[in-house]
């Protein structure tokens, strides 16, 4: 409406441009218009170096907030519940991070998602998703997101599966004031913290992409220092869980028995061959055989 703006709409706006010239102190920041928001609203990549030619890597994107209430995908009631919302999370290529900015203290909070991976695995047709943020310091372990029991969503998995799961983000990886941009070291011991959490992201992401039920998340978060990865190996009874291993890590098996016949380690090659057989034919063309005969028969 012409001439006027909601409070919490404007102040919401504040919080974005704190939060633009602060991340802007790790690297490159590039605000997403609001006619593309989709649930991020900047798109990052963290500097090399803190002076000099600067270099940049380690994407990510993140959601700014004013406080530390509840982010939620999804929806409680049946009626207006969307598939898109949850699936939108479940497709990201790169790390979601949350930023909550506190314009008093000129601070920007980053929290990480880690914990999601879960859900991914263990609960990939969640109706409501819920992210929380702590809002005060605890030493208190980052468990499995709790499950609540949705009222009204029907039994039949059309609505997801009747579930609300709540994620405890735990504590922020780091805090980005406007004094630490103007200090190297403390920035680059910052933004390091940042990069291990990117990289740990990056290679769960693979292990999605390769159907493999494992994954890192932080377990453990002291606030600027370090964070303590907790690992889970997860398995199940479906047989075509087997499949899928052999059918996604099937490539790797043969370049080892490839790289293994070059350097003649034959005692390595039997030990594959076994494996080699349980990767689905239609994965292994006839040319392969017919060029390696000593590894495929």
């Amino acid at each position: 409406m012409s001439g006027i703006r909601a409070y919490t709409f404007r102040e919401g706006d504040r919080s974005e441009y704190l939060a633009n010239y602060l991340l802007s102190g790790l690297g490159i920041v590039t605000p997403v218009p609001r006619q593309e928001d989709t649930g991020f609203d900047f798109y990052c990549q963290l500097a090399d170096q803190e002076n000099g030619n600067l270099s940049f890597g380690f994407p990510f994107i993140l959601q700014t907030k004013s406080d530390t209430s509840s982010i939620t995908h999804g929806n409680e009631d049946p009626k207006t519940w969307k598939k898109e919302n949850i699936e939108w999370l479940n497709r990201l290529k790169l790390p979601l991070f949350f930023g909550v900015v506190n314009k008093k203290d000129m601070v920007i909070n980053i929290y990480n998602c880690s914990a999601l991976r879960f859900i991914f695995i263990e609960n990939p047709d969640a109706s409501v998703i819920e992210f929380k943020p702590r809002d005060k310091y605890s030493t208190d372990d980052v468990s499995r997101p709790a499950r609540t029991k949705l009222d009204k969503f029907p039994d039949d998995n059309s609505k997801g599966d009747g579930y609300k799961y709540t994620v405890d983000l735990g504590n922020p990886l780091i805090s980005i004031s406007n004094e630490d941009i103007y200090d190297k070291n403390i920035l680059k011991f910052k933004k390091d913290i940042l990069r291990n959490m990117i990289a740990m992201e990056q290679l769960n992401d693979l292990y999605k992409n390769l159907a493999v039920p494992h994954f890192h998340w932080s377990l453990n978060i002291e606030t600027n220092i370090s964070f303590k990865a907790g690992w889970i190996y997860l398995t199940s009874d479906n047989p075509t869980s087997i499949q899928n291993h052999f059918r996604t890590l099937g490539p790797a098996l043969i370049s080892l028995a490839l790289n293994s016949f070059t350097c003649g380690q034959q005692e390595l090659i039997d030990n594959l061959k076994p494996l080699i057989k349980q990767i689905p034919e239609e994965y292994i063309t006839q040319a392969l055989k017919d060029k390696n005969p000593d590894i495929f028969i």
